[in-house]
């Protein structure tokens, strides 16, 4: 037996909860073509012609749906609701894949474009609903040294179905990968259809899983805080998260670094103008390579966090981005296409952070914390919008500068105002 804050977790209960969560994360990966919004989405709307601004806006409708998993964290505040309220996230998540393949098989083209916009609004409350769930899972029913080892595992094996399904993409699009692999396409818009649709069986049969997750007991102290839900209570919940220093540094330095990393869709579009050939044609190979790095560095980074302290995490994940972007930006020809795995392994800098943040929290603000944190993201739901306006007016790589710009900000805020190990506040 462990304990964690008041109450005492059985091994085997937080393994049980280090596989829903590595079990849960890894099948997202396998469809991450369609939920990880953005590259995807801005190429099949490029491919209707729309402008750099319109094949940015799903990513952006993604952020501005934020706001709505903390209405959840309020109203349904029980650590005994957790389990149902990520089954649910789950199988809604699904039922929208199943929907966007509807659309695609049966609606005329015009509809296409609300679609992708719809389907990103619900897998952004969605998925906002299963984050929220799977941290508060992991920081309740495990000990920071396990949630350490849970991290490094998850996100080293992870990406490894991420790019099983990038390939898988790749070849469903246009038959052919770098030219190793080659099938015969599926014509469009079939080729949709297939994708979405396969997002459906996979995310409900991550919702039967969850099943599996042993969500410890309350403690009596705070049971007695989680009667319905309390004006008092929202109100301590909100100064505990803005009032803590560390908390709102980590939050500050996390928005800038995804505010940074939002250029993804521009240097997938960029493929226009380095290598003359249409994006979607390399949809695939920049998902397989974003998330194949991802699982070089996954193993990486969780050894940081065990071995050396959280911080490292952060300034590591935020250095990487800014690695991929300026190799976009400089190496020219399909060599660029590197970029996209260096990006793609900085990206677990929003588990880093979260860790971080939720190493900072008691245990019974840990949902809260985590729904906050995703809640301010929809401040930087405009940044696709901003690259896209700056690409269609002074050029995609000017786009690039700017999102390097943002992420040395976030790289000198870490290194000078967070302690190496974050520690739990009695503030709240």
């Amino acid at each position: 037996m462990t304990d964690v804050g008041e109450v005492s977790i059985p091994v085997a209960d937080q393994k049980r909860n280090g596989l829903v969560f590595m079990t849960s994360m890894s099948l997202i990966y396998l469809i991450a073509p369609v939920t990880y919004v953005g590259v995807l989405h801005a190429t099949i709307l490029d491919s209707l012609k729309a402008s750099d601004t319109v094949a940015n806006l799903p990513e952006a409708v993604y952020l501005w749906v934020s706001p709505l998993p903390v209405l959840i964290a309020w109203f349904w505040p029980s650590p005994q609701l957790l389990r149902p309220m990520l089954t649910w996230a789950l199988i809604v998540k699904g039922a929208a894949g199943a929907m966007a393949a509807l659309a695609f098989a049966f609606a005329p083209q015009t509809f296409w474009i609300p679609v992708l916009i719809i389907h990103p609004a619900i897998i952004g409350i969605t998925g906002g609903v299963q984050n929220m769930c799977l941290w508060e899972l992991i920081g309740r029913g495990m000990t920071p040294k396990m949630r350490g080892l849970t991290l490094g595992w998850t996100f080293g094996i992870g990406p490894i179905f991420a790019v099983l399904g990038s390939c898988a993409s790749q070849l469903i699009l246009k038959g052919d990968f770098l030219d190793m692999l080659k099938v015969t396409p599926i014509p469009q818009p079939w080729s949709y259809v297939v994708l979405f649709g396969a997002s459906c069986p996979v995310m409900w049969l991550s919702a039967v899983l969850v099943q599996m997750a042993r969500v410890p007991p309350v403690p009596e102290s705070e049971s007695e805080t989680e009667a319905g839900v309390k004006m008092k209570e929202i109100m301590r919940g909100l100064r505990s998260y803005f009032l803590n220093p560390l908390i709102v540094t980590a939050a500050i330095g996390f928005l800038l670094t995804y505010g940074g990393t939002m250029i993804m869709n521009n240097m997938s579009l960029y493929a226009r103008e380095t290598l003359g050939e249409a994006p979607e044609k390399y949809a695939g190979v920049q998902l397989a390579l974003r998330f194949g790095f991802k699982c070089l560095m996954g193993f990486g980074l969780g050894w940081l966090v065990t071995r050396m302290h959280a911080r490292a995490s952060l300034l590591a994940t935020t250095s990487i981005c800014i690695a991929g972007i300026a190799w976009a930006l400089f190496v020219p020809g399909k060599w660029y296409l590197l970029g996209f795995g260096l990006l793609g392994g900085g990206e677990l800098f929003y588990v880093y952070y979260l860790n971080y943040i939720v190493s900072c929290s008691k245990p019974e603000r840990m949902r809260e914390n985590t729904a906050y944190t995703n809640l301010i993201t929809v401040t930087i739901g405009v940044m696709p919008i901003v690259f896209g306006l700056v690409s269609d007016r002074y050029g995609l790589r000017a786009s690039f500068m700017t999102a390097l710009g943002i992420l040395v900000l976030a790289l000198i805020l870490v290194q000078s105002r967070l302690p190496k190990q974050p520690t739990i506040s009695d503030v709240g």
